[in-house]
């Protein structure tokens, strides 16, 4: 467990570090989103899927997120809020978010009557890197901190005892999540 937290840790330094100094500031040039769709892989994507940022707000965003899940489609929907300023930008964006949905997935191979969902919140941070400035996408990375149900422990002690199933990995206590944006406007 505590090389996830030294890993988390060296990430959010190397992030902030990076945006305080403002490597190959540009001026801006108006292309920011205000709604964008994203393909991608993590739980603010639903797993292996898309989602839709509407910013209401510069810097606070709401968005939902569809996809594969393994288990079956998996859901989530939450806030982002980003770091955007009016001074010159930087091509890397820090951000944090919260969202509610799936978090855990269990999916058992050759019994897909037992698959299932937990739901509950999670919180992250990353950040949102354009190539160009005039881009109309960008690429979105983040590491994420599942908050979980504890009932998903007993439904795996039910499954392990009454069903016979055998687990051969656990589940990390970070997940990580990456796409690319499409800026619509």
């Amino acid at each position: 467990m505590k090389k996830y937290w030294l890993l988390l840790s060296v990430v959010f330094c190397a992030v902030f570090t990076a945006y305080s100094q403002e490597f190959a500031p540009v001026k801006q040039t108006g292309v920011n989103d205000k709604t964008s769709i994203g393909l991608g892989a993590g739980l603010d994507y639903g797993g292996f899927g898309g989602s839709i940022l509407v910013y209401p707000q510069r810097n606070i965003g709401f968005f939902a997120g569809a996809g594969y899940a393994i288990a079956g489609m998996g859901f989530n929907a939450g806030a982002k809020l980003r770091f955007a300023t009016d001074k010159p930008i930087s091509r890397i964006a820090p951000y944090l978010l919260a969202m509610y949905g799936y978090n855990v997935g269990i999916a058992i191979t050759n019994m897909k009557e037992y698959n299932k969902f937990f739901y509950g919140p999670t919180f992250g941070f990353g950040i949102d890197y354009k190539s160009r400035p005039s881009s109309r996408g960008y690429w979105s990375l983040a590491l994420l901190l599942p908050i979980r149900n504890p009932d998903y422990k007993a439904y795996l002690d039910d499954l392990k005892t009454n069903h016979s199933v055998v687990f051969k990995n656990d589940f990390s206590p970070v997940g990580i999540s990456i796409g690319y944006r499409f800026i619509l406007n």
